[in-house]
């Protein structure tokens, strides 16, 4: 069945459940190399933003690596362990750092993503990985922050090697960095948007004119170029109504991917002497507190577009409970009226004709009698995925009436194709069977009765009306049959 006619099972599949198809070793090494690129690409990028004797000011390579490993599993292999080292090394070849400092470095960055990564991998760290709201956002800092913690301990050790100064200098610079990279650059990798997250964020740009929609993002922009222009300490702060502006009206991804960038622009800026914030970076001390205000100021955005974008997902669960039947999936009887009479009127501006159906499980109620509720529910259920596999491709516009009874709204059908789709329908009733379990199976059949409307200046009702005709002619015609009414 399509996406469509998916929707009308209840119990779903886990996508866990999936058994995935084995990679094979041209994908493994593809993956491989293509981690190495990465890989390589952001810690040149990292290196460029060191100032004389310190860690860079912005490294993305180590929350860039965990984001991709827990996001994308395919790239989480030995191959792509081998291809992050290798990206690292090359990277300090580029650059022109030794070899053993290359290798501390490395074994540095790896001390910090391990630890975040055997953290988020956990089944406790599934809201962190999703972003669930606020908790998750608030989960997935806390990981951070340890695997930070990680990296500043081994950056005690390894910092005074390769750039000088003290063991604690040394260990709380890295911290910070870690800190701030992890809080702005996973989030944006960890919320690379799903097929449920693409739905909802469809359904909101529907809804909102394109001003509105560029609004946040507009006064982002115009609170950076003020920063440029007026300078001073608080200049970093500039854009922070407009982030949180953006994370009210945007979805987590985008608020993310503009904190992040909002982020590396401050901090290259004020490396290069771009954005004058009157403070002098190159001090240890100082490039930490500016690397911990940054990372504080990137959280709340996140945080908003999280609990936003969780009521956004919220609020269509809920309306999909109040517009479908929870047993079948199908369209209740007031959102399919609702969804129906949009089509009528679509159907008579164009006019097009339209087809209806009205069918009815026969002796429904000798299935419950005989075999119990828990069957006929079976029976209903069955009957539904039945009805919409056999429909025409285009928008399912099928609904449950109450009980047993269920109807079809055909846009662009004459009564030819009504007749052709009620019989496929019917068809598939009578040869499918419940299973009852030790070896024991039940049949149904349904009765059908279907009106036309061509063009389509039948009203909802008068179609209704007429299709309940033909099915109390199917009735107590013989059953398992298809009536259909004269053109109405």
């Amino acid at each position: 069945m399509n996406s469509q006619r998916d929707k009308l099972t209840r119990p779903q599949k886990l996508e866990s459940s999936i058994p995935a198809v084995p990679a094979t070793p041209a994908q493994l090494l593809a993956g491989g190399a293509l981690v190495a690129a990465i890989m390589a690409t952001v810690c040149v990028f990292g290196v460029w933003t060191r100032l004389a004797g310190q860690l860079a000011v912005f490294w993305p390579a180590n929350a860039l690596l965990l984001g991709l490993f827990i996001r994308f599993p395919r790239l989480d292999t030995a191959a792509g362990w081998i291809g992050a080292c290798v990206g690292h090394l090359l990277a300090g070849f580029i650059v022109g750092d030794a070899l053993p400092i290359s290798v501390l470095l490395t074994l540095t960055n790896f001390a910090s993503v391990l630890t975040g990564y055997l953290m988020l991998a956990q089944p406790f760290g599934a809201d962190a990985r999703k972003l669930l709201g606020a908790a998750g956002v608030l989960q997935l800092l806390a990981i951070a922050a340890l695997a930070s913690v990680a990296g500043g301990l081994a950056g005690s050790l390894v910092g005074p090697v390769a750039f000088g100064g003290t063991a604690l200098e040394s260990g709380l610079a890295w911290f910070a960095s870690e800190l701030l990279n992890y809080f702005t650059i996973l989030p944006a990798v960890l919320s690379i948007p799903t097929a449920q997250h693409r739905e909802v964020v469809r359904q909101w740009r529907k809804s909102m004119p394109p001003l509105r929609r560029a609004a946040p993002l507009l006064a982002l922009l115009a609170s950076m170029a003020a920063a440029l222009l007026v300078g001073g300490p608080g200049a970093v702060a500039f854009p922070v109504p407009a982030l949180l502006w953006c994370g009210m009206r945007y979805g987590v991804f985008p608020t993310a991917v503009l904190s992040l960038l909002t982020t590396a622009w401050t901090l290259v800026a004020i490396s290069k002497g771009v954005l004058d914030t009157a403070v002098q970076i190159e001090s240890p001390a100082m490039l930490m507190s500016v690397r911990l205000g940054v990372t504080l100021i990137a959280i709340s955005p996140l945080a908003v577009a999280s609990a936003m974008a969780a009521n956004r997902i919220l609020m269509a669960q809920l309306r999909h409970m109040a517009e479908h039947d929870p047993m079948t999936g199908t369209m209740n009887r007031r959102a399919f009226a609702e969804q129906a009479g949009k089509a009528l009127r679509s159907a008579r501006a164009a006019r097009r004709s339209v087809g209806l159906l009205v069918l009815d499980i026969d002796r429904f109620k000798n299935v419950n009698d005989t075999y119990g509720h828990a069957v006929g529910d079976q029976v209903i259920i069955l009957a539904a995925n039945l009805v919409a596999d056999r429909l025409p491709e285009g928008p399912l516009l099928l609904g449950r009436l109450g009980g047993e009874e269920f109807a079809v709204l055909l846009p662009d059908a004459d009564p030819a194709r009504t007749r052709e789709v009620a019989e496929r329908v019917r068809q598939a009733c009578a040869e499918a069977a419940v299973d009852l379990g030790q070896g024991r199976t039940t049949g149904f059949t349904v009765s059908i009765g279907a009106s036309v409307s061509q063009p389509a200046n039948a009203s909802l009702d008068r179609l209704l009306q007429a299709a309940d005709r033909a099915l109390y002619e199917a009735k107590h015609g013989g059953r398992n049959r298809v009536v259909l009414t004269d053109v109405v």
